[in-house]
């Protein structure tokens, strides 16, 4: 008998790596058949069409984007923002204003007629966009968000217009009232308890509601406005940056797909010694002419890309000069609201010394968008602490629109809005000079690419059938 070595024990091991091995050879065999070589590179170029199919159908918001015509349009609903910012901004001046003079003064009555009809202009803009907006779910928001918060708002002024004292009828052939009959609040309540005829306390009162207005208006309904300006405006900036992954993607996919088509009809020729496969060649063409339509779709790019910086620059003026706008009218709604029977007229003078709107003291000229606060520093801010006869009438008098620093505001306002035309009609220039988009042909090209794939299909299921 044969010594034992452990070679048998060792074989044992080895066989079932063995097997793989060779398993794993004939699976590698196996791929590199014709039969199975065709198959994948059916595979890949069908893939590649889908992709291109997508792609052409994907780029068309991006593209179209930077034309003339989608620009006016972003253009036109900036204009309906700025003019929402606007009459929001007059809105609290008005109705601060209101709050400086007794409830039987006349110039009460002209000064909630300002309040009620800025608001009504505002609320009649938002229903009109908000008419304009239903393809954009977007904007429709910010505009719901907007009538939402401006209706808070009313309702605030309007508790304070109660308490302050008898609502004026405005003129006009409807005789309406500034604010719609409602119960009375409880606020209301308490004032006619404590003292209904202490005009002194529901100056006080109604003050605070104005105060606490104004600060919504500017801490919300100020911030949701600008940003809708914001995002109309800046629209066209951000599918300039969205727009290029979009072009690359519309030239290089079709040119790899083109490529590859190239590559298969290649390979297969010389692997079966036939002639070109009309499938592929089919293919091809209708590549070469997906990659025709989207570069035609694009074709405006290139000076529209050259224009957008400029663009850029003017509507960041636009929105600094907007910005500047609210700032100064929110400033003026401070003066109004701590010289008036404000439960913290320090406080309003802080918020309207943050605004940083007066001119240079130095005696340097002074910038068109800021004012003279020499005589709010002298006769308007100190006028409620003063015992001179009639400080606190005459301050009155200096601020409202007759005097000399309501003059100094209307002056500075009336600059800001100069500048805003200004930099609105650059804006409009700049848009009208931008090339207008063709006509995206990107579902044709799916189309097309879909009739490509049918070709692949057909031309490679030919020579598969053969070879089995």
């Amino acid at each position: 008998m044969a010594p034992h070595t452990g070679d048998g024990h060792g074989a044992d091991r080895s066989a079932p790596a063995t097997r793989r091995r060779r398993r794993a050879g004939r699976l590698r065999d196996a791929l590199r058949t014709t039969p199975a070589l065709i198959v994948v590179g059916g595979a890949v170029l069908v893939a590649a069409l889908a992709a291109t199919a997508a792609v052409a159908v994907q780029s068309r918001a991006s593209a179209t984007t930077l034309g003339e015509r989608s620009a006016e349009t972003a253009v036109r609903t900036s204009t309906t923002a700025r003019e929402i910012y606007q009459g929001l901004a007059d809105a609290d001046v008005a109705a601060s204003a209101v709050f400086l003079l007794p409830p039987t003064e006349d110039r009460r009555a002209s000064l909630v007629g300002a309040y009620d009809a800025a608001v009504h202009e505002v609320e009649r803009t938002l229903t009109d966009s908000m008419g304009n907006a239903v393809d954009d779910p977007d904007r429709l928001t910010r505009l719901a968000t907007i009538a939402a918060r401006l209706k808070v708002y009313r309702d605030v002024v309007c508790a304070a217009l109660r308490v302050a004292g008898p609502l004026p009828t405005l003129p006009g052939a409807e005789q309406r009232r500034p604010c719609t009959p409602a119960e009375t609040t409880t606020a209301e309540t308490t004032t006619a308890e404590t003292g209904a005829d202490d005009a002194a306390a529901r100056a006080v009162l109604a003050s605070a509601y104005a105060r606490e207005a104004s600060h919504y208006m500017s801490t919300e309904l100020l911030t949701a406005a600008q940003g809708l300006w914001n995002y109309d405006t800046r629209r066209l900036l951000e599918a300039r940056a969205d727009a290029r992954p979009w072009l690359a993607a519309s030239v290089l996919v079709p040119l790899g797909t083109l490529a590859a088509l190239v590559v298969v009809q290649v390979w297969l020729r010389r692997r079966t010694r036939r002639r070109l496969n009309a499938g592929l060649l089919l293919a091809s063409l209708g590549t070469a002419a997906v990659l025709a339509m989207l570069v035609s779709s694009w074709w405006h790019w290139p000076d529209a890309d050259r224009r957008f910086p400029e663009l850029e620059r003017a509507i960041d003026a636009q929105s600094v000069t907007q910005q500047r706008l609210g700032t100064l009218l929110a400033g003026r709604a401070d003066v109004y609201l701590g010289l008036g029977a404000s439960v913290d007229p320090a406080g309003h003078k802080a918020d309207f010394d943050r605004r940083d709107l007066c001119a240079d003291p130095a005696g340097q000229k002074p910038a068109r968008d800021r004012i003279d606060c020499t005589a709010l520093t002298e006769a308007v801010w100190p006028a409620r602490q003063s015992r001179t006869p009639n400080a606190f009438r005459n301050a009155v008098d200096t601020v409202l629109s007759e005097g000399s620093a309501g003059r100094a505001f209307v002056t500075a306002e009336g600059h800001l809005l100069a500048d805003l035309t200004a930099r609105n009609e650059e804006v409009s220039r700049m848009v009208t000079d931008l090339p207008e988009a063709p006509r995206h042909l990107g579902g044709t090209a799916a189309w097309v690419t879909l009739l490509a794939a049918a070709g692949v299909v057909a031309g490679l299921r030919q020579r598969y059938l053969e070879y089995q």
